[in-house]
């Protein structure tokens, strides 16, 4: 899903659930990461036992182009701090890079020649 946050940019969310108030009108339970630098944790409270996890980190990145046509599409895969990719990037885990390479959606940089593990298997 996308928020829209107070002062008009916007996030990707992860839909929680949602309701239909009394007047009819609904309410979405969406998730969003933000960095720890962005929050306040509640003076008093214990976060000891919220689940923490370590991201293995990602190792590509998509960028959109103003253009999509068969010989060359509208994202361009390539690996992270490559000096080509250039604009909004979407950081993206192996799985996904690899379909997104496989499935032809997305062209690999010719600079930075990015090769999923998976997409290497065959």
């Amino acid at each position: 899903m996308t928020v829209t946050l107070p002062g008009g940019r916007t996030t990707s969310g992860r839909l929680n659930g949602r309701r239909r108030d009394a007047d009819g009108r609904w309410w979405y339970e969406v998730a969003i990461a933000v960095p720890a630098a962005a929050v306040r944790p509640v003076d008093g409270e214990d976060y000891s036992q919220v689940p923490t996890e370590r991201d293995r980190g990602k190792e590509w990145v998509l960028q959109p182009l103003p253009y999509d046509r068969a010989e060359k599409r509208a994202l361009v895969l390539h690996k992270v701090g490559c000096w080509a990719a250039k604009g909004r990037l979407e950081a993206v885990d192996d799985d996904m890079a690899t379909v997104f390479i496989r499935e032809k959606w997305a062209t690999a940089c010719e600079g930075c020649e990015p090769a999923p593990k998976r997409s290497r298997r065959g």
